[in-house]
């Protein structure tokens, strides 16, 4: 029967939780997994135990992984405690104290997050807090008891880097974030004072991704609309590439339609065009998915 031992002071009910998920995982895989635990003063000892030749290399690597998992967040508790904020304030001065708290708040969420949705920016959180549990996962393999409050503060400047990393992301995502609203702010301001030079826009988007711009009478004004403000005709490469949704929101302040009508958004391959449209134009923008010309697109009819 092998053992493994956490030490740790004072009531940690996280770790107990933790164990007891372990625990349930292998009675799940028919393999018994025991607890005891003994308090010394305020010095707890929790010894798991487990019959070494039920476990194959990937129960291995699971048990492995629960008690790194266990350390990282007591290593997370410990920054946040004791480092994140002197860290903001060393490196990132002009932050407000509203955005600290913003940050703090989002840098909870992400570094205690364990499922990502799959994007560039969680991909590199992802692979960030990896690295770090791999090394963690390295000083499992190498002992049967750890001491988490030892191991908190030997192996806290060690980690750090990771935690700094992940931090600085956090925050150059905010200030992009933050330059974003003020973009969307200032283009609502733009809307505001202009006068509408069309009535109804309607922004049809093919099953390929390709937008076609008609009027209310359903009239195709794709190259004049965008052809107009430059007072030349349009190319087929603009009307057909990235360039097209360049210019499309440029026309769009410009023209100001009192309405606007996105048919089929879900085939547009720029998600964030269709966002910025939402938030800049506000209530003029109407979304269709089951009109003629929407139910032609689903068809793959000719429109």
């Amino acid at each position: 029967m092998e053992h493994f031992t956490l030490v740790y002071e004072n009531e940690v009910e996280d770790i107990i939780d933790s164990v007891n998920s372990l625990k349930e995982y292998f009675k799940n895989k028919e393999i018994e997994v025991g607890i005891w635990e003994s308090i010394h003063e305020s010095t707890h000892f929790l010894k798991i135990y487990f019959a070494k030749e039920k476990f194959n290399e990937k129960y291995f690597q699971i048990f492995n992984l629960y008690i790194a998992n266990i350390l990282y967040r007591e290593v997370v508790k410990e920054f946040f405690k004791k480092n994140l904020l002197d860290f903001l304030a060393e490196n990132y001065f002009f932050l407000t104290d509203e955005e600290i708290i913003e940050i703090k708040n989002k840098s909870v969420e992400i570094f205690n997050n364990e499922t990502f949705l799959i994007d560039d920016k969680n991909i590199f959180y992802l692979n960030r807090k990896n690295e770090m549990i791999d090394k963690i996962i390295d000083c499992v393999k190498e002992n049967n008891e750890i001491n988490i409050n030892g191991f908190v503060m030997f192996r806290m400047k060690e980690l750090q880097i990771y935690l700094e990393g992940i931090l600085e992301k956090i925050v150059e995502d905010h200030m992009v974030e933050k330059e974003y609203d003020e973009f969307i702010k200032l283009l609502q301001y733009f809307v505001n004072i202009q006068e509408s030079r069309i009535d109804e826009l309607n922004i049809i988007i093919d099953i390929e991704g390709r937008y076609i711009l008609r009027d209310k009478d359903g009239n195709d004004i794709t190259e004049s609309f965008m052809a107009d403000i430059h007072k030349s005709k349009i190319s087929t490469e603009v009307l057909n590439g990235v360039n097209f949704e360049d210019m499309l929101i440029s026309n769009l302040i410009t023209y100001c339609p009192e309405k606007i009508v996105i048919h089929c958004s879900e085939n547009s391959f720029n998600q964030e065009i269709i966002s910025t449209i939402s938030k800049v134009f506000l209530q003029k923008v109407e979304f269709c998915s089951e009109c003629k010309m929407c139910n032609k697109i689903k068809r793959k009819s000719p429109l």
